[in-house]
């Protein structure tokens, strides 16, 4: 595994800093953030964690510096990309910045059913589980 040169990893949900606990909070601890951007995409809740699918809306969200394949790899334990029925797939992307600046990132796209889904319409995880639409569930 490299990092094909790509310095940044895209989070929307549980990664994100200001959501980052327990695990997730150990995970991002060695890694730099890098500002605020968005991608192209739909938000979707579900239950403990979101999932990103391919879409025509935007997904907020952090960047943070990945500068090792070790880092790498512990995000893709956590996001379970190495099963055989993977939850999430590391994918790279554009991600754009507030200023506009375009970024290539790693994203995890949710690979699974979407049957119990609930849309986030706002694209916005971090707002949605802190009063803008859903109650905090604890988990992923």
């Amino acid at each position: 595994m490299t990092t094909n040169g790509i310095r940044h990893v895209f989070v929307y949900g549980t990664l994100r800093p200001a959501l980052a606990t327990a695990e997730p909070g150990m995970l991002i601890t060695s890694l730099q953030q890098d500002g605020p951007a968005t991608v192209r995409g739909l938000l979707f809740d579900l239950g403990d964690y979101p999932g990103l699918v391919d879409g025509p809306g935007s997904v907020h969200g952090d960047l943070l510096l990945v500068e090792t394949t070790a880092q790498l790899a512990s995000l893709d334990a956590y996001e379970e990309c190495d099963h055989d029925c993977p939850l999430y797939r590391r994918e790279t992307t554009t991600a754009r910045r507030p200023d506009g600046q375009r970024v290539t990132v790693w994203v995890y796209r949710y690979c699974r059913s979407l049957e119990n889904a609930v849309p986030i319409p706002s694209g916005d995880y971090l707002r949605y589980r802190t009063g803008g639409g859903g109650k905090a569930a604890p988990g992923r």
